[in-house]
């Protein structure tokens, strides 16, 4: 996925989170006016692409699969991350929903993982910095274990 695309898509998701849009069009046209250059075509991939579902006639993050494990803080990861990216050998940049990233970061926190030296978290973007290249490709793992799909 290219970092435009993205981008786009971390936008579209602030945008169904803080406002009612009920269709392609509005949601282009909301794009149009954040000055993203999009077509209605584009919208109705991006909305594929991101699982959004149709709930009391707006679009919607779908619901977070039910997870086995009874761990608030693994199931606040599960529900919170969007995307999982490295960054070098060291470095891992989540993306969560706009205004999650601090509770995400958190529940990272508290769970302790040795991978994992410290975060650094923002509105809807965390960095986590791991021990090194074998660390970062764990954690990696493991919160790609928690956010796939049941």
């Amino acid at each position: 996925m290219t970092a435009d695309r993205r981008k786009r898509h971390l936008k579209i998701l602030e945008l169904i989170e803080t406002r009612s849009v009920r269709t392609q069009e509005e949601l282009a046209e909301a794009l149009a006016a954040e000055g993203w250059d999009v077509t209605q075509s584009s919208v109705s991939r991006d909305i594929s692409a991101l699982g959004l579902v149709k709930a009391g006639g707006a679009y919607r993050r779908p619901e977070a699969p039910a997870r086995n494990s009874e761990d608030p803080d693994e199931r606040r990861i599960a529900e919170g991350v969007l995307t999982v990216d490295t960054a070098g050998d060291a470095m891992v940049v989540l993306h969560t929903p706009p205004g999650e990233a601090n509770r995400v970061g958190v529940a990272l926190d508290r769970l302790a993982w040795p991978e994992v030296v410290g975060t650094l978290a923002g509105d809807d973007t965390i960095f986590v910095a791991t021990g090194g290249r074998a660390q970062q490709r764990r954690f990696v793992r493991q919160v790609q274990e928690l956010t796939r799909p049941a």
